[in-house]
């Protein structure tokens, strides 16, 4: 099946989706071998949890109420989506194959030196 709203399709990215996967398993590696940061951890995700959830309820309305506009707005950004994925094939690749080039590097060098 074709991801056909913006959110989806750019969660189906193979870079977001793989580095969001290695987001999780360093997040998961990290509970599990340290016992006070899993307990933070814990209470953190129990917290976002409550949050999450009062804020979806007292969302509904308004996104049920704004249904066409965004469904309207998913189909432009779709649009700008599918320029952007011409313009930058890295996307396409998992976050494995992209941190080994070398304007990976760069990118990364100037965003740690303030450039």
């Amino acid at each position: 099946k074709v991801a056909t709203n913006v959110m989806d399709r750019v969660a189906n990215l193979p870079l977001v989706s793989s580095t969001c996967h290695l987001v999780v398993s360093a997040y998961t590696y990290t509970k599990e071998t340290s016992p006070y940061l899993k307990s933070v951890c814990d209470v953190a995700e129990k917290g976002m949890k409550t949050l999450t959830a009062a804020a979806l309820c007292g969302a509904q309305p308004l996104v049920t109420r704004l249904e066409p506009q965004l469904a309207t707005a998913s189909v432009y950004a779709c649009k700008g989506l599918d320029k952007l994925e011409e313009k930058l094939p890295i996307l396409q690749q998992p976050s494995d194959k992209v941190v080994g080039t070398s304007v990976t590097r760069r990118f990364f060098c100037a965003v740690v030196n303030g450039h």
